[in-house]
């Protein structure tokens, strides 16, 4: 065979995408091709290495053994191609490509929060970047990082796990809120533990406590969610009494739909939020450049390398 050339580089990158997906009709629509011409490309894939990649027909779609081996090794290719890409952008002082970046819900109406003020600074400076981003729970935020699905979180951990950096860059006021038709209002006082336990009650924290009701094992008349909005939907319903940010509760107050609810003192609580990352990765130039400033948007002062 001869030394690779671009041709060869496009073909095993079409080779990828066919295998990916699982065959040549599931491929037609991301390369937005007829089979006829994936197949014909295929085949002179095949002519210049000298070996069959894949068998297809009545039975399916399935590589041979060489065809797994040149899978694997293009693509180890690919990655040393997408490393040396960042490398040189480095040495050029050049953000190019994609960041892939998750928050946790509802942070917007957050004034502790300044992503957006970050995101302005960066792309005025990086406008060649794309940023994917994603809203996940905390915990599917962390574990996406550590599988390098994702280069940057913003999260809300229930604990902190191993392999992640966590920086700390704002937190937010948590407290209970019902609707006005709720029965515990009528108490017309603090409200104790004891009394919101006779009461349906939408909880946070899967497999952790989370909220100061987490501890409240005893209790009968409960609902598990994970996400702000879900807690509200649950709240607003009438049935519930769960905790909301004050920040995202605040609509709710402002058309009289949700109550906060005065407690005594410990039933509020106060979650923190950290820019996460994996600790073993070296971070891209232009994903070092978002973190940066992230960091100065909030007035983070530390050296997350």
């Amino acid at each position: 065979m001869k030394p690779i050339d671009n041709l060869d580089i496009r073909l095993l990158k079409l080779f990828l995408i066919i295998a990916d997906s699982g065959g040549f009709s599931a491929a037609q629509y991301q390369l937005n091709m007829h089979q006829s011409s994936i197949s014909k490309k295929m085949g002179d894939l095949e002519t210049r290495l000298g070996m069959t990649l894949c068998q297809r027909g009545r039975s399916g779609f399935k590589l041979t053994s060489d065809g797994l081996k040149v899978y694997e090794a293009s693509k180890q290719l690919f990655d040393c191609i997408d490393d040396f890409q960042v490398k040189i952008d480095e040495i050029r002082n050049v953000s190019s490509g994609s960041i892939n970046i998750a928050f946790t819900d509802n942070l917007a109406t957050n004034k502790n929060c300044r992503i957006q003020t970050a995101i302005n600074t960066f792309c005025n400076t990086h406008s060649k970047v794309n940023i994917n981003t994603q809203i996940y729970d905390s915990s599917l935020i962390e574990k996406s990082i550590l599988e390098n699905k994702l280069d940057v979180g913003i999260t809300s951990p229930e604990v902190l796990k191993s392999g992640l950096k966590y920086i700390y860059i704002f937190n937010e006021k948590q407290q209970l809120y019902c609707s006005p038709s709720h029965l515990i209002l009528a108490l017309n006082r603090e409200v104790t533990v004891e009394d919101i336990l006779v009461h349906p009650v939408v909880d946070r924290g899967l497999t952790h406590h989370v909220t100061p009701l987490s501890y409240a094992s005893e209790h009968l008349y409960k609902s598990t969610t994970t996400n702000m909005e879900a807690t509200a939907h649950m709240i607003l319903s009438g049935h519930f009494i769960g905790y909301l940010p004050d920040h995202y509760a605040q609509i709710w107050i402002e058309r009289d739909e949700m109550v906060r609810i005065s407690a005594i003192h410990g039933l509020e609580y106060t979650p923190s939020f950290y820019l996460t990352i994996n600790e073993k990765n070296d971070l891209s130039y232009a994903t070092k450049a978002l973190v940066t400033a992230i960091l100065d948007a909030h007035d983070v002062n530390t050296n997350f390398e």
